[in-house]
């Protein structure tokens, strides 16, 4: 029944994201939100990101993934908390559409809960980011999908569907 609603709570998400198509350049500042899911323990977090565009082809940034407290095994939860820095270096394959590797370094806080016992134990780890994504410009914002793993001390694989909005573009220079 769990993953039930996590899965339309998923589904949800990704189809109020889809709207009418219409593009513009990924240059400045951005801002993004999304939905996570956590590949191993499938639990579903919340994901925000502020990216900069320096160029059509680059962009980077922080990204905080919250997984809060979700029931694994009986008596038994886990938390995941993410913090990021990524980059991005992408490949426009038309004028609406662009794929990108995704690079960048990581650190992790795993926490699990033992109800029953009243028990709880944390880890922290920092790791590397590794992944792929495509994102494909909308009306005024990217809706994007990206396939994320971390290697490190605590491993893990995330899947996050989203949109990012563009909240100041670059200035032109004039020549």
């Amino acid at each position: 029944m769990r993953q039930h609603k996590k899965l339309n709570s998923l589904l949800l998400y990704c189809s109020l994201l889809l709207f009418t198509l219409c593009g513009y350049s990924q240059e400045g500042w951005m801002a993004g939100a999304a939905p996570s899911l956590e590949l191993e323990y499938g639990l579903v977090g919340v994901n925000s990101r502020l990216y900069y565009g320096p160029n059509p082809k680059v962009c980077f940034g922080p990204e905080f993934t919250l997984f809060p407290y979700q029931a694994f095994e009986e008596n038994y939860d886990i938390s995941i908390v993410d913090l990021n820095l990524n980059a991005h270096y992408i490949f426009e394959l038309s004028h609406k559409f662009g794929v990108y590797p995704l690079a960048g370094i990581n650190h992790t806080t795993e926490r699990e809960r033992f109800i029953d016992r009243s028990e709880t134990n944390s880890e922290n780890a920092f790791g590397l980011n590794y992944g792929l994504g495509f994102h494909i410009n909308v009306n005024q914002f990217f809706i994007f999908s990206e396939f994320k793993g971390v290697t490190g001390e605590l491993n893990g694989e995330f899947l996050t569907v989203g949109v990012i909005f563009l909240i100041s573009k670059t200035q032109q220079k004039a020549h």
